[in-house]
Order: C-alpha cells, then sequence, then structure tokens
C-alpha cells in the first residue's frame, strides 16, 4: 500500500511542476510610442513574448510585431517592441504598420512547443512524463542542425536559430536542481521547475541519438563538455 501512495505522490508532483509555465494570456496595448508600450495586464514575467496582432476590418487580422515584457506592475505591464520574424517570407510583402493604443497581445505565444536540453536518456524520459500538456521537440533536430553547422557546443544564437526555424517558443535546461524554461525571443528565463535531472553519464552536447557533433576540420579549439549544468546555465545568461 505505501509503494502505491508513493507513486502517486510521484505522480502528482509531475503534473504539478508541469503546471509552472505562465498560461497563454491575451492583452490590450495603450499608451505606446515607437519602440514601447504598455499592456492592462499586470504581474507578467519579465522577458515573457508575445504577438501583437492588428484586426484591419471584421475579417482581417495581421501579426505586426513581437512585444516583450520589460517591467511588470501590479495593474499592467510595460513592453518593447522587436519585429516579428518567425514566418519570414521574402516573397511576400512585410507589413508597415507599427504597434497602437488597441492593438492586442497573445503573450506566451507557443509556449507549449519546447526544445528539451537534457544530460541523458533518463533526464528526458522525465521530462517527457513530467510535462505532458507540452509538445517536446526531439533533440535529435537540433543535433542535425547543429552537425550540420558544425557546432559542436551549441550557444544562444544556435537555439534562436532552431527556435525561428521550428516554431519553438521556449526552451527546457534540465539541471540537477531543477529545470529552467528560458524565452527563445527575449532569452530570460520565464518559468522554473523543480524536476530534477537523473543521474545518470552526462552526454554531450546534449541527450540525442547521433552522439558527439563534430566540429570545423581546420577548428582545434577543445570542444569537451566537461560540466552539463555549469555550461548551459552560462549559456542561459548570454
Amino acid at each position: 500500500m505505501a509503494r502505491y501512495f508513493l507513486a502517486f505522490l510521484i505522480f502528482f508532483k509531475m503534473v504539478t511542476n508541469a503546471g509552472t509555465l505562465p498560461s497563454q494570456t491575451t492583452a490590450t496595448l495603450q499608451e505606446t510610442t515607437k519602440k514601447e508600450g504598455f499592456v492592462t495586464t499586470g504581474n507578467l514575467p519579465e522577458g515573457m513574448s508575445g504577438i501583437v496582432i492588428r484586426q484591419f476590418d471584421d475579417r482581417h487580422e495581421a501579426i505586426i510585431a513581437v512585444a516583450v515584457v520589460k517591467r511588470a506592475e501590479e495593474n499592467r505591464s510595460k513592453v518593447e517592441f522587436f519585429p516579428f520574424t518567425a514566418l519570414f517570407q521574402p516573397n511576400l510583402p512585410t507589413i508597415k504598420a507599427k504597434p497602437e493604443s488597441g492593438d492586442k497581445v497573445v503573450f506566451g505565444y507557443l509556449y507549449d512547443r519546447v526544445l528539451p536540453i537534457t544530460p541523458n536518456v533518463e533526464s528526458y524520459k522525465k521530462a517527457k512524463n513530467s510535462f505532458k500538456d507540452l509538445v517536446l521537440i526531439h533533440p535529435d533536430l537540433f543535433a542535425v542542425e547543429l552537425a550540420g553547422d558544425r557546432d559542436a557546443l551549441p550557444h544562444k544564437n544556435n537555439f534562436q536559430k532552431m527556435c525561428r526555424k521550428q516554431h519553438i517558443g521556449l526552451v527546457m535546461f534540465m539541471f540537477k536542481d531543477g529545470s529552467d524554461f528560458i524565452d527563445c525571443i527575449s532569452w530570460k528565463r520565464v518559468a522554473h521547475s523543480e524536476v530534477k535531472a537523473s543521474d545518470g553519464k552526462v552526454e554531450s552536447p546534449f541527450y540525442n541519438r547521433f552522439g558527439e557533433i563534430e566540429p570545423h576540420f581546420y577548428d582545434f579549439s577543445s570542444y569537451k563538455l566537461e560540466n552539463f549544468d555549469k555550461f548551459y546555465k552560462q549559456v542561459e545568461k548570454e
């Protein structure tokens, strides 16, 4: 009986931990300038990004920019505007409209699509069991991108490129002290979960089924991953 109760507690903890991500929130812009504005929702995580949507008429609307939370107050939040590049298409005209008061902002856009970076297969399996409501993009896809670029160890620019290409909202780094969720656009931590990495052999540069990634043949620098947590916590600060 005690065994089943313990299993229930572990399962319950996984479910509650999965709810630590900020939920998708819709707000209205006000007091806008060329680069900044306020939204009518407070207490949003600093660094949380969203898409700015302009309603042109009853039938037509479009994404015109990205908004990132710069400072959150109790009843409103200050945001900074950036170009929207996730669906860039050079053969189509670019919308020149700038964010204005009355435009809608959807925060947490694509937050359900997450790239998990874990030290081993046991940790990856734990992530799948703990965050069942999320679409975890298999790290093999990221490993293929790195191999194509001949980047043996990934950095901020590699992750952001992957996010744009695969329409990913968050990168999750699973450490010994829990899991960090990093917004792909702002590269800020917007959530932390107590789901911790499992013990086991650390794979370089992260768990994937292709193994280590070779750098350019003319690059003689050292790309050995000696400490998973230390390296990726430094990447979080880039």
